[in-house]
């Protein structure tokens, strides 16, 4: 039947036969290309959401990140400001405790040397022992008295007692100024250590840029 027909007519079969595929693939790939598209279109506009989703979380660690750091700022100038304050009340309270201890301690030691200087003019005004008398001449022999009963011993003399309540005095008024200096020495050690111990300003750290962007 096929060799019955004019052979334009194959020709235009063939060729209508071709176009009909090639027009049936196009619609097929043209199908396909628009769901493709589609599904890029919906990816893109969830891509498009989640970007604006991550810039404001940005934008929002970024905020939180300055209002902390102004914070901590705030609370380390406040900080500062009170540990120098603290520091010059300590410095203040040592200078006066010191300005304190060093009048008491020299009133106390013009005071000891005023007690030293009477008891020395006592020492030096006590008269002097009397030398002892001579023998009297060779005379006549003469009967001895007779000798006394034994009786209680000699009580000393009132000056040797004086003598030796002024020595007395002298030294317990040397004991006095010795202890008045190991208590300087130990009051200057205590505000050494006091100065020591007191807390120093912290030094101010400032947070980086390059932090806060990572962050």
């Amino acid at each position: 039947m096929n060799s019955e027909l004019p052979q334009d007519v194959l020709v235009l079969l063939i060729g209508l036969s071709i176009a009909t595929g090639l027009f049936l693939l196009s619609l097929v790939r043209t199908f396909r290309l628009l769901r493709d598209n589609h599904r890029m279109e919906v990816e893109i506009a969830k891509m498009e959401k989640q970007s604006v989703l991550q810039q404001l979380e940005v934008t929002s660690v970024h905020h939180d990140a300055m209002s902390w750091r102004a914070k901590t700022q705030r609370q380390f100038d406040a900080l500062r400001s009170e540990l120098s304050h603290r520091l010059q009340q300590v410095d203040q309270g040592g200078a006066n405790a010191l300005k304190e201890m060093d009048a008491v301690h020299q009133q106390t030691l013009a005071v000891a040397l005023a007690k030293i200087s009477e008891l020395e003019a006592a020492l030096a005004a006590q008269p002097k022992a009397a030398a002892p008398a001579l023998p009297p001449p060779f005379t006549a022999a003469l009967p001895k008295p007779p000798v006394p009963p034994a009786s209680l011993p000699a009580l000393p003399a009132m000056d040797t007692l004086r003598i030796q309540s002024l020595e007395s005095e002298l030294a317990a008024a040397k004991a006095e100024i010795a202890s008045a200096k190991q208590q300087n020495s130990a009051l200057q050690r205590a505000l050494l250590l006091a100065r020591r111990r007191a807390p120093a300003p912290a030094m101010r750290k400032s947070t980086p840029r390059g932090a806060v962007r990572s962050a």
